[in-house]
């Protein structure tokens, strides 16, 4: 039975795409949870830095092209992707000329400290490049593919970490995790050569025009994501500023956790199911595109809730295990967390609506109000409740997110005369 579960799961492109991604988000939650184990909470702290410094970094030297570019490809005969994507290159080379310099300020100002300069550098080039290439390998139709690389880009390195970690008290240190991290990254982008050697590359030259309108399309959703993703940037931040390293630990550990939810529903549901939307939308197959996001709506609403309760009575189990009892103590902190990282990836399904028809324009007011609604919570709260001031912000964020998209959507869909009904 085990032999013939595992041939389905090899013959069933999503099934295994489901497959690896699971593996990934495992080790990945592993990671972390060995880190609570074997380092001071205040390191866990600063390892949850270090991952969103880098995470939000990779948005200013991509520039969110994607959002214009994955669209416009998908519209476009294979033949020509070669010389665009050759023009993107060029364009990103410029990005990491400009925006490299201006990170060293995070080092100058003291946000993070200097040892970390050079592996930040290495990890911002190495996995913007792999993320960037994996989009490409969705695009092409092959997510199966693209999780691999995220596999050797989070996976790998950090399951053979762990082991080392383990076993030698000589690697328990962020000094020795920062090489593996980069290795990993690096050999990710090794792997996407693979892919890209199946482009055509003839007749390359630099297309200013094609750059000149992605740029005008994506700047405005750059804005958008810059200040949804800052939400969860900013938020480690205030709440060192509020509640101290070692706490940080704790609140990084249990974000570390959560987001577990967000990268499974990426990898097990919108990966598949967005492009489908935009490729039955720009062919004007109305059933198509119900169809989708119907299934998006069902798969998101299902595994968002098996997810957010399932996670809310493990992690308490686990954290009791865990040698530092600091974890255990703040439990509630982390189905807070939880539920709020629930709400941001309902608020996925009007999202995807408005943007596989290209309407743009609210998600960017819902992206800005809700950045302008967690700050404000933050000053409000930390004043009276310092350690559930970023949580409750977070939750108070992403429902505001949520039902500025969903009133958008239905709207949108009403004047293009689509049933806005998702069932």
């Amino acid at each position: 039975m085990a032999f013939v579960t595992g041939i389905s799961v090899f013959s069933n492109p999503k099934l295994l795409n489901v497959a690896i991604r699971a593996v990934t988000l495992a080790i990945r939650f592993g990671l972390i949870f060995i880190l609570a184990i074997y380092l001071p909470p205040s390191e866990v702290g600063l390892y949850g830095l270090i991952v969103v410094t880098v995470s939000y970094a990779l948005y200013f030297v991509g520039f969110d092209f994607y959002t214009f570019s994955t669209r416009d490809l998908l519209n476009r005969p294979a033949d020509q992707w070669g010389r665009l994507l050759f023009s993107q290159g060029v364009f990103f080379s410029g990005l990491y000329a400009l925006m490299l310099p201006v990170s060293l300020l995070l080092f100058v100002f003291g946000l993070l400290p200097w040892w970390l300069a050079g592996w930040v550098m290495l990890l911002i080039v190495s996995e913007h490049l792999a993320q960037e290439v994996s989009r490409l390998a969705i695009a092409m139709g092959r997510p199966v593919f693209a999780s691999l690389m995220v596999f050797f880009r989070q996976g790998i390195w950090a399951l053979l970490f762990m082991v080392c970690l383990v076993y030698s008290e000589s690697y328990r240190s962020l000094a020795v995790l920062m090489p593996f991290w980069a290795a990993g990254s690096v050999l990710s982008v090794l792997m996407g050569g693979l892919l890209l050697r199946s482009i055509n590359w003839r007749n390359l030259g630099v297309e200013w025009a094609w750059l000149k309108k992605g740029v005008l399309v994506a700047l405005p959703l750059l804005i958008a994501t810059l200040a949804l993703r800052g939400i969860m940037t900013v938020d480690r931040f205030a709440f060192e500023a509020l509640n101290g390293p070692d706490l940080l630990g704790v609140y990084s550990l249990f974000m570390g956790m959560a987001g577990a939810v967000l990268a499974f529903m990426d990898a097990g549901v919108f990966a598949f199911l967005y492009p489908r939307m935009i490729t039955a939308h720009n062919s004007e197959d109305r059933s198509g595109f119900l169809s989708a996001r119907a299934t998006l709506k069902k798969h998101t609403l299902v595994w968002s809730m098996v997810l957010v309760l399932g996670g809310s009575v493990a992690g308490p189990v686990l954290f009791s295990f865990l040698p530092n009892a600091i974890y255990f103590d703040h439990w509630p902190m982390f189905v807070g967390v939880l539920v709020s990282m629930g709400l941001f990836v309902v608020g996925m399904i009007p999202h995807y609506g408005l943007y596989a028809v290209s309407r743009d324009k609210p998600i960017i007011a819902a992206h800005l109000i809700g950045l302008l609604v967690f700050v404000l919570l933050v000053l409000v709260l930390g004043q009276t409740s310092p350690e559930w001031a970023v949580i409750l912000a977070f939750g108070g964020a992403s429902l505001a997110i949520g039902i500025i998209k969903q009133v958008s959507c239905a709207r949108v869909f009403r004047a293009m005369g689509i049933t806005h009904t998702l069932s």
